[in-house]
């Protein structure tokens, strides 16, 4: 019996991969990445949260806050989460190349927010405990010992990311250099078993 002619177009639909969860956790390495970047969503967002009501509830004003340094530490790490979301949902689409200098940018501005963080009357976390106690804080900070646990949050959180940071640019690195991947793309898909075969005349 003769097969029954196919459709124009078939044979281009069918030779296009679907996606589909299976390839994403299919090797260490794209599990690597998906866990990555799940972690660093859910971790970035938290941040999110946190800075925005710092500002939203003491304003725009310098004056509003204990000194301008920490008002310029919250704007930083509002920068750098609002981009961070950014290239955490459209990481797929960036070369594995520019995962470098993007890595190494959030470093710096992870490491620079923390550390400002760190360095206030707010910073070690232990000093909570002593909020009931306002003669253990400088002037300028006793009008804010109600946000000390949420300082401290914030400072945390972003050395996570810094954290994050640092593990996504050693790995890129090795992932990228390596003798063994020249990949470009950090979900490339695994070559298929077989290939197509020309058909005879």
């Amino acid at each position: 019996m003769a097969k029954a002619a196919r459709a124009p177009g078939s044979e281009s639909q069918t030779s296009r991969p679907k996606f589909s969860f299976k390839n994403v956790f299919s090797t260490g390495r794209q599990t690597f990445w998906a866990v990555f970047f799940i972690l660093w969503f859910c971790i970035d967002v938290a941040e999110l949260g946190l800075v925005s009501q710092q500002l939203h509830k003491y304003g725009n004003q310098t004056i509003s806050y204990p000194t301008g340094e920490y008002y310029h530490a919250l704007g930083l790490l509002l920068f750098s989460t609002i981009i961070g979301l950014l290239f955490c949902l459209f990481h797929w689409a960036v070369g594995l190349t520019l995962y470098l200098p993007i890595f190494l940018a959030f470093g710096v501005w992870w490491g620079t927010g923390a550390g400002i963080l760190y360095g206030t009357p707010f910073g070690h976390g232990l000093q909570c405990k002593h909020t009931s106690d306002p003669s253990r804080f400088p002037a300028n900070w006793v009008p804010f010992l109600g946000e000390c646990s949420r300082v401290t949050a914030i400072e945390g959180l972003a050395w996570a990311l810094f954290a994050l940071s640092v593990i996504g640019l050693f790995y890129t690195f090795l992932d990228k250099f390596s003798f063994h991947s020249k990949r470009s793309s950090v979900y490339d898909k695994a070559e298929e078993g077989h290939a197509q075969i020309p058909e005879k005349h």
